[in-house]
């Protein structure tokens, strides 16, 4: 069986989705053009706050999902995201606020 990760159990993947290469800088461009084209591409992306999930599932319901994602051009995240929140509405659990916190009922 093939080891995962780093001895001791930790993982040499960034954590918190950060980025631990340089960006890729094109030497062919120069000083003003290449800074605009840079920065346009580097503004912040900000959107909700995302927390990671891990789970496990059938192995025909990752099929589905694959399917799903390839034939509709989705991301397994917006999918799972969208089901869940249908699902939590149906059994009318409160809504969060946007960094995931429910108030009091």
């Amino acid at each position: 069986m093939a080891q995962v990760g780093k001895p001791g159990g930790h993982s040499s993947r960034p954590s918190e989705g950060r980025r631990t290469s340089k960006p890729h800088t094109d030497s062919r461009t120069s000083g003003a053009a290449s800074t605009e084209g840079l920065s346009s591409r580097l503004e912040s992306r900000r959107g909700p706050v995302k927390v990671q999930l891990n789970t496990w599932v059938l192995a025909s319901t990752e099929a589905r999902l694959k399917w799903l994602v390839k034939d509709r051009q989705f991301t397994v995240t917006s999918v799972v995201d969208v089901a869940l929140q249908e699902l939590l509405d149906r059994y009318d659990v409160p809504a969060a606020d946007p960094d995931g916190r429910i108030g009091e009922r």
